[in-house]
């Protein structure tokens, strides 16, 4: 398991490096983070959503579990928000630590890591789909862009970002998630003459995601003035590597579930941030280079605290 751990966050941070080494020699420029962003915003992730969402056989015996996941991002948000309060964050900066702080990477390296630590086990597997497609992309789709828009228009008054902040609800983010939800509980139909071609083009474009959300993050990174985040760093790894795992698994200990299954919970609610958040920073105004830098940081400690925490809390 450790080995595909380290094998998946290479990845991810090779790809994100590539980026920055193209913005440092002038292939690719800081400003086209935001094309990169809109790309993810408006093109790809729509369709991953519904393609994934469609595709997606969503069991009630695993609500619940989608549900614990839920709570463990709410109260994130929730720790993050009190604590950027007390670090005295600007809007901007707290829109980005709220967002890194509560949102994990599942479907990237969640669902190679479950494959890998569950060989075979079809049941493992729906069940980190069905806490990634409903216990996380949801959460993140609504509450995390209407924090993003809320944090993210610092032209507006309270009032007015709040009122900003339901402007998710007319993105092709919000009618893709509803979209693929309704396919997939009506049971429409997923090939024939003109569907198959369909579901194919939305695959291809979906393929493209992660790239694009990696080079988002490696156009906006920059290293210098890590020294003065540190303290940010320290809680954001707190908060989303070593808390939130904490906070799924103490309801599961008052459940009746076989061991794979909480090692399956543990093992979703432990990844990296989610590099969703610097796109979604990006695109509605938050501060994007400092998400960039707090991915980073979590992407290279989650290496070691993923097996802490799946040993500690899952007897892995």
């Amino acid at each position: 398991m450790y080995e595909k751990i380290v094998i998946s966050i290479a990845t991810l941070l090779g790809v994100i490096l590539v980026a920055v080494l193209l913005r440092n020699r002038g292939v690719i420029k800081e400003e086209q983070g935001k094309l990169f962003a809109d790309l993810v915003t408006y093109v790809t992730l729509p369709a991953l959503v519904f393609s994934s969402l469609s595709h997606a056989t969503i069991y009630p015996e695993y609500a619940l579990l989608a549900i614990l996941m839920v709570a463990a991002e709410l109260v994130s948000l929730a720790l993050a928000w009190a604590v950027g309060r007390r670090l005295s964050l600007e809007n901007a900066q707290m829109g980005a630590f709220m967002l890194v702080s509560a949102f994990g990477s599942s479907s990237f390296l969640g669902y190679a890591l479950i494959s890998q630590v569950f060989p075979g086990n079809i049941d493992a597997m729906t069940e980190a789909v069905i806490i990634s497609e409903v216990g996380l992309v949801p959460v993140l789709f609504t509450v995390g862009t209407m924090v993003a828009i809320y944090y993210g228009r610092s032209d507006l008054d309270s009032r007015g970002r709040l009122l900003a902040s339901t402007s998710f609800f007319k993105s092709p983010l919000f009618f893709s998630l509803v979209a693929g939800v309704c396919w997939s509980m009506l049971h429409l139909p997923l090939e024939g003459k003109v569907l198959t071609p369909i579901f194919h083009f939305l695959e291809v474009l979906s393929s493209a995601n992660t790239f694009l959300v990696a080079m988002t993050v490696g156009v906006l990174l920059h290293f210098s003035g890590m020294h003065r985040i540190v303290w940010v760093v320290i809680f954001v790894v707190l908060i989303k590597l070593i808390l939130k795992p904490l906070i799924v698994w103490v309801p599961t200990l008052a459940m009746d579930l076989q061991d794979w299954q909480m090692q399956v919970l543990v093992l979703e609610a432990a990844m990296p941030s989610a590099l969703l958040t610097v796109v979604f920073a990006k695109t509605y105004g938050c501060d994007a280079k400092l998400a960039s830098r707090l991915i980073f940081a979590t992407l290279v400690i989650s290496s070691v605290t993923i097996i802490a925490m799946f040993g500690l809390l899952a007897g892995g």
